[in-house]
C-alpha cells in the first residue's frame, strides 16, 4: 500500500482506471492489461494513459506487437524493454468511432479463433498420437484372432503345441536343457480353459485375457520357451575377446553394433550367453523394463549383459509372431502387473514365464506377421 501522503511526496504515479498495462522486464515482455481501478506500477511495467485513444483499441494494439517487443529485449542476462522503444513503436489510429468498430469485431471473432485454436492443438495432438494408438490397435486385433482371415486347413495350434512339448522332453532327455518344475498343460473342454500343473488341474476361465479363435491355443511363455536365461554380469571394456550387448545398445530395435564394448568372460560360459539368431532379449529392469529385442543377425561373436534376459523357444513358432506379441498390450498388461514397482522398477524372468500368450496355428502366424507388416508401413506415412 502506498498513502496519498507518499503519492505527493515522491515521483511515483496514480494511473487512472482505463489506463493500459504492459510488461517491460522478464519472462513476460509484452504482457497488457487494463486497469479496473487506479494503482501505481513498479519498474518492471509501464503504465500507458489513452488520449484521444480507446484503450481497447490501444490494449489491442500492444498485444499485436507482443512479439516484436520479446526480440527488441533480447540480448542481455535480463530481457527487457525500455519506455522509450514502446513510445517509439509506430501505431496506425483510425478515428475513434473506427476504433471502437474494430475492437467490437476483434472481440466478436475472438471466441471463434479460442475454439478454433483449442481445436487446431487437440488436431495436432491426434496427428502426433495416431500412428502409434493405430499400431497398438493392429497388435490387438492380431493377438485376438482378427486380423487374417482363419484358414480352416491349417494344423490346429493344439497340435503344434504338443509337438513342442515332446521336443522338450526329448532336450530333457538329452540332458541339453532341464525340467521345469512348473511346466504346465492348458487344454479346453467344455467350453473352459483348464490348466495342468503336477498332476492337478484347475479351471482359468477367469484368468484367461479374451476369447480367442477355435484353431488357437492359449499358452504360458514358459511352456514355448527352451530356456528364459539371465544375462552376465561383467565391467564394459573398450577391447576384448568377445562383445556384450547392453540395454542402452539397443534402439528402435536395432543393435548399435559399432558401440557395443567388449567384456571379459571365460571360455567355458561364453556358449552359455552367446546371442544366436532368432534370440529374443528382454529388459528387466530400469526405465526400459519390459523393452524387447529379436536377434535377427549376429554379425560378430557377442554375450548379453546382466539386466537382460535372453529366451530362447520352439523354432517351431513364428519369431516375429512371438516379438509382436512383445509389443502388444496384452503383453504390457501383464508386464505391468507383474513389475516390482521400486525406484529402480525390474521384473524377473519367472514373470516373462508366467505370461499368457495366445497361440495360433503356425501358418496363421506368419500371415499375421505378414499383415502387420504391411500395416506398420502405412502407419509410418502418415
Amino acid at each position: 500500500m502506498i498513502s496519498e501522503l507518499a503519492l505527493k511526496k515522491t515521483s511515483v504515479r496514480l494511473n487512472p482506471t482505463g489506463s493500459v498495462l504492459i510488461a517491460m522486464y522478464g519472462a513476460t515482455i509484452g504482457k497488457v492489461g487494463i486497469l479496473t481501478f487506479p494503482a501505481t506500477t513498479n519498474q518492471a511495467c509501464c503504465a500507458c494513459l489513452p488520449i484521444q485513444v480507446y484503450n481497447k483499441y490501444l490494449f489491442y494494439f500492444l498485444l499485436s506487437n507482443k512479439e516484436k517487443f520479446i526480440k527488441q529485449g533480447e540480448g542481455g542476462a535480463q530481457p527487457n524493454i525500455s519506455k522509450e522503444k514502446i513510445i517509439a513503436t509506430l501505431m496506425p489510429l483510425p478515428p475513434l468511432a473506427e476504433q471502437r468498430r474494430i475492437v467490437a469485431k476483434i472481440e466478436e471473432l475472438l471466441p471463434y479463433i479460442e475454439n478454433y485454436t483449442q481445436t487446431e492443438t487437440k488436431l495436432n495432438a491426434l496427428n502426433t498420437t495416431f500412428p502409434t494408438q493405430l499400431k497398438k490397435s493392429i497388435l490387438q486385433q492380431a493377438v485376438q484372432g482378427k486380423l487374417v482371415p482363419q484358414n480352416p486347413d491349417d494344423e490346429p495350434a493344439s497340435v503344434l503345441l504338443e509337438r513342442i512339448r515332446v521336443e522338450k522332453q526329448e532336450l530333457i532327455k538329452a540332458g541339453k536343457i532341464k525340467k521345469d518344475k512348473n511346466e504346465s498343460v492348458i487344454f479346453r473342454r467344455d467350453n473352459s480353459h483348464y490348466e495342468m500343473v503336477n498332476g492337478v488341474e484347475r479351471c482359468i476361465d477367469d484368468e484367461i485375457p479374451f476369447e480367442v479363435p477355435e484353431s488357437w491355443q492359449w499358452e504360458r511363455w514358459g511352456n514355448i520357451s527352451i530356456s528364459i536365461q539371465y544375462g552376465y554380469n561383467a565391467a564394459a571394456q573398450s577391447t576384448g575377446r568377445i562383445k556384450m550387448v547392453r540395454i542402452s545398445d539397443i534402439q528402435n530395435n536395432t543393435v548399435m553394433w559399432d558401440s557395443v564394448p567388449f567384456c571379459d568372460i571365460s571360455e567355458a560360459d561364453i556358449e552359455t550367453y552367446k546371442l544366436k539368431t532368432n534370440d529374443i532379449l528382454f529388459a528387466r529392469t530400469g526405465g526400459t523394463v519390459g523393452k524387447s529385442y529379436l536377434v535377427k543377425d549376429v554379425p560378430e561373436d557377442a554375450v548379453y549383459a546382466g539386466y537382460l534376459i535372453r529366451t530362447r523357444y520352439s523354432l517351431l513358432l513364428c519369431p516375429e509372431f512371438l516379438k509382436y506379441f512383445m509389443e502388444s498390450e496384452l503383453y504390457w498388461s501383464q508386464l505391468r502387473s507383474g513389475t516390482i514397482a521400486t525406484a529402480q522398477p525390474n521384473c524377473n524372468g519367472k514373470t516373462l514365464a508366467n505370461m499368457f500368450i495366445p497361440i495360433p496355428p503356425f501358418e496363421e502366424q506368419r500371415n499375421i506377421v505378414k499383415r502387420i507388416s504391411q500395416l506398420f508401413k502405412y502407419c509410418e506415412k502418415l
